[in-house]
């Protein structure tokens, strides 16, 4: 899979700018995300998705193919969106 614009690693030790921030917008839009595209991967940069896809690949040429022509390299971010099982707290009874 050839995706020259789009750059899913850095070297040790950088972080891209975008990064923090994109996991932040994803976890705070978490369930309007589930509600548009359902469980599935999903790539983002600068808090816009660029490719969503059953699989990573899929999404990684999705986000290619929806990348404007006159960006350059990106460094987006991968989230696998799925509904999360509720957990519940077992307490012992008193015997």
């Amino acid at each position: 899979m050839d995706t020259p614009r789009i750059r899913m690693g850095h070297a040790y030790g950088e972080t891209p700018p975008n990064v923090f921030s994109d996991f932040d917008w994803i976890r705070h839009h978490e369930k309007e995300l589930l509600e548009k595209y359902g469980e599935c991967s999903i790539i983002v940069y600068k808090e816009q998705v660029l490719g969503v896809g059953t699989t990573y690949d899929e999404a990684l040429e999705d986000a290619e193919r929806n990348l404007p022509p006159d960006v350059g390299v990106v460094t987006p971010v991968h989230e696998r969106l799925h509904h999360r099982q509720p957990f519940f707290r077992v307490y012992p009874t008193a015997r």
